[in-house]
């Protein structure tokens, strides 16, 4: 089933409580669904995790879990996730958001021939800014939602497996001969 999967690579509880400076945190991470390994568990802590991921903000892993400790869902799953963004990741995110909100703004930017530099972004923040942050939000929305569908489908696809399976050795132990 998928609960081994996830259960193999996430944290318990008493790991992450386990730390002193954890312990006033501990009353509201103690809600049995945020440790579980069930469908909507896992989704939602996938879901929430991508969505914040795509934020352009310092410390998308405490929001992640705040967010997940808001939502009931999985909460190591919602701050692994923010782990997509990183600094490999960050540019070709960056990219497609904003030729995702440059399409829906109608914006755009003439990149100067010597290519884009540090200073150039800065010098045009006032410009892509609005782009950026549509392209950013839609983004995380639809890798979010597609995550979450994805993940609720495998698991029911999985579980399926797995009752067929069932049905079929129980059919072969009944029709055997004693």
């Amino acid at each position: 089933m998928p609960r081994k999967f996830f259960r193999k690579w996430a944290p318990s509880k008493e790991v992450v409580l386990a730390p002193s400076f954890m312990q006033p945190f501990a009353k509201w991470l103690s809600h049995p669904n945020l440790w579980h390994f069930n469908r909507r568990s896992v989704s939602g802590g996938v879901a929430i995790g991508l969505f914040i991921a795509f934020w352009p903000m310092p410390f998308q892993m405490v929001v992640c879990a705040i967010a997940a400790v808001l939502f009931r869902v999985n909460v190591a799953l919602s701050v692994a996730m923010a782990l997509v963004s990183n600094p490999f990741t960050m540019v070709p995110i960056f990219w497609g958001a904003y030729w995702i909100g440059t399409s829906l703004t109608g914006t755009q930017i003439s990149v100067p021939a010597a290519g884009m530099s540090f200073e150039w972004v800065m010098s045009q923040l006032q410009v892509l800014w609005l782009p950026m942050l549509m392209g950013l939000l839609i983004l995380g929305a639809a890798v979010a939602l597609a995550a979450f569908v994805l993940i609720q489908m495998l698991w029911r696809w999985q579980v399926w497996l797995h009752l067929r399976r069932r049905r079929k050795a129980r059919s072969l132990r009944e029709s055997r001969p004693s």
